[in-house]
């Protein structure tokens, strides 16, 4: 059976904005199929934000009146051949295009979240007639864009600076804790070692247990992002939703001990801090202490802290000049 195959130039499927997306369309013609009729072959080019209301946030009344529009960010269209037969055998097309936003639109880095997409994709079709066997295609073939590096952001990498937090039986985000954690109580103290971090890099910080009436079954650090989308009835709805677990104490561990904390970030499912017209994204750490349950066949305590971060993309060359200005 004859097939399209599409092939881009670079090695990775990764671009920028600005950058010249070149590749190649591969149509081979098997003997059955020869000559091969067709009306055209087309590459169309596709980069939307994709967004939608989680069904946490509205009921389900509301959903049925509340519209999300897509942000339409790339729009390519490309005639590589015109109407004609195509013979045995392989038939190659070349195509090239600016990776630029469509209509003067901003150009956002991939970026898979829970409510939000960020995808482009590249579609190569040979145009057919249905009674001739259809048009053959190679559906949605996804490459990455990734943001250049900015020195507004690189400057604000360089100049933030540690945060100190504290985790009590008082001081955490789920309210007082229950049982011996509320009359003895505990003590949590950690140090992040900056709030804004380069996505190439790894999180890094400590944490102390000071004291615990109970012992401790875990701490866990959980990388969260904070999806936000204007509807067109001019609503903001935003959603937090867990985007990976490090853990970084199994078991107890020894009071007074500090413990290092290393979070490496994941590539697709975290993006630049964005904050644009129609939807946001941010993201936050929260640190989860999980203790060993009170009595038996009770639920586990867990206190949590949550710390706001920035992420940015910096490249090669800010993070190596970041790291040399922190040793």
């Amino acid at each position: 059976m004859s097939r399209i195959d599409v092939y881009l130039e670079s090695h990775d499927s990764k671009y920028a904005d600005g950058d010249a997306i070149r590749g190649e369309v591969v149509v081979c013609v098997e003997r059955e199929d020869a000559p091969f009729e067709h009306t055209g072959v087309v590459l169309n080019a596709i980069g939307t934000a994709q967004l939608r209301v989680s069904d946490k946030s509205v009921t389900i009344i509301e959903s049925l009146f509340i519209s999300v529009d897509p942000v339409t960010i790339l729009d390519v269209n490309l005639v590589l051949a015109p109407p004609g037969r195509l013979g045995i055998g392989m038939h190659t097309f070349t195509f090239s295009f600016a990776l630029r936003g469509t209509r003067g639109q901003e150009v956002y880095e991939t970026f898979h979240g829970q409510n939000t997409q960020v995808v482009y994709a590249i579609d190569a079709e040979i145009i057919r007639p249905i009674l001739r066997g259809g048009s053959l295609s190679t559906g949605m073939c996804e490459f990455l864009v990734e943001t250049k590096p900015d020195e507004d952001d690189c400057e604000a990498c360089a100049c933030s600076s540690a945060v100190a937090f504290e985790i009590t039986e008082e001081q955490q985000d789920l309210g007082p804790a229950p049982g011996a954690l509320a009359t003895e109580g505990f003590l949590i103290r950690g140090v992040l070692d900056r709030t804004s971090w380069f996505l190439e890099e790894a999180i890094t910080g400590t944490i102390t247990v000071e004291r615990s009436a109970a012992p401790l079954k875990a701490i866990e650090i959980e990388l969260c992002r904070v999806e936000g989308c204007s509807t067109t009835e001019g609503q903001v709805m935003t959603e937090t939703s867990p985007v990976q677990f490090t853990q970084v104490v199994d078991g107890d561990c020894a009071r007074g001990s500090e413990i290092p904390i290393h979070v490496v970030i994941p590539r697709l499912f975290t993006c630049p801090s964005v904050q644009a017209s129609s939807f946001s994204v941010a993201f936050m750490l929260r640190v989860l202490c999980i203790f060993e349950p009170l009595t038996p066949g009770n639920k586990e305590p867990v206190a949590v802290r949550a710390i706001p971060i920035q992420l940015y993309r910096g490249g090669n060359q800010c993070v190596e000049e970041d790291t040399a200005l922190r040793h």
